[in-house]
């Protein structure tokens, strides 16, 4: 019975290893010095006639050395997969519960300029957001500069509401937008009221609205007139008045009427430092919406020519043109339709 006992012994733990290597799949073959440390150890038990190779305690020190190799390998073809899966179900979880960021959007311009006696309204170099509200009452007034240098003026008793991409949208009160010289711009500024839409295209113009009217006068360039019933256009020199019906009503307005005196008060700064005499002269002739005009040629290659330094904040047009030309040697007169520069 004991002698059966020890042939079934190995038998069963051969079947087990057998499964084991099985499962481990192919195995890399054993490294020479294992072979040698575990051929002596053979030999050398059964030299010393403790036991034959058959002998269970020889065969235990072979199979254990066997199963440390066994072992070791069962650990890398599944423990180690099992670890590094479980590491990416974490990293997945720690992903999954970052928050998401929240976008901000870009800003549409700047305050430029600021009447506002009772200090409600936001302050010079504040930044306005798409979404804001602006609201002015009746000795209040706003200037904004837009992220593409166009400029924005709010009168008295006026709402507008920001939108993005050049949009705008006035529910009441009157509006200036000068755009600048160029009429071929990669966007449009685009004025919503109840009663139309407003265009420009490379302009200086006006609007307003309220009582079941929309009016839109062109200092420069031109406007489209998207209305509720009929579209329309307006250019430079033209007031155009429209109803609730759609008809359009057109007067001729001139650029340096009176009508624009409240606009041209908001006019940005213009930063005189390093910029030529020129440049400021035709920067005060388009604010005030006159012509400038030279006594001659070289008169105007000389204002070319010379650079001004300092600043005229606080003054208006034609306050920082006499500021400016006192400290020159040119004289200059204004006409009701021009600004002639003398020496």
């Amino acid at each position: 019975m004991s002698e059966r006992k020890d042939e079934q012994g190995p038998d069963r733990n051969e079947t087990a290893m057998a499964r084991l290597m099985r499962l481990a799949g192919p195995r890399a073959p054993i490294p020479q010095d294992v072979e040698a440390r575990v051929y002596n150890r053979v030999l050398s038990e059964w030299q010393q006639g403790n036991a034959a190779p058959r002998s269970a305690r020889v065969y235990e020190n072979v199979r254990r050395e066997w199963w440390k190799g066994s072992a070791l390998a069962l650990f890398h073809r599944w423990a180690m997969p099992l670890a590094l899966a479980a590491s990416v179900v974490v990293v997945a979880l720690l992903v999954a519960r970052t928050p998401t960021p929240i976008s901000v959007p870009a800003p549409v311009g700047t305050v430029a300029t600021v009447v506002d006696p009772a200090g409600r309204l936001p302050s010079m170099g504040e930044t306005v957001y798409p979404g804001d509200r602006l609201v002015t009452n009746d000795d209040e007034a706003l200037g904004l500069l837009l992220a593409g240098n166009e400029s924005i003026r709010l009168g008295g008793n006026s709402i507008l509401e920001v939108g993005q991409d050049g949009h705008f949208r006035l529910v009441a009160g009157r509006l200036y937008a000068d755009t600048g010289e160029v009429i071929y711009r990669r966007s449009r500024l685009v004025i919503d009221t109840i009663l139309g839409a407003i265009t420009d295209i490379g302009t200086q113009f006006a609007v307003t609205t309220g009582a079941g009217l929309l009016e839109v006068a062109v200092r420069e360039g031109r406007v489209d007139v998207d209305g509720n019933t009929a579209a329309h256009t307006a250019v430079a020199g033209e007031l155009m008045q429209l109803g609730t019906d759609g008809q359009a009503v057109v007067v001729a307005i001139e650029p340096h009427d009176d009508y624009w005196e409240w606009a041209t008060s908001l006019a940005p700064v213009f930063d005189i430092e390093n910029k030529s005499l020129l440049d400021f002269l035709r920067w005060a002739a388009r604010e005030t919406g006159k012509e400038l005009a030279f006594e001659d040629a070289d008169l105007r290659m000389a204002a070319m020519r010379t650079d001004l330094h300092g600043s005229v904040a606080g003054f208006g047009p034609l306050e920082a043109l006499a500021s400016v030309l006192a400290t020159t040697s040119y004289r200059y007169r204004v006409e009701p339709g021009r600004i002639i520069i003398e020496r």
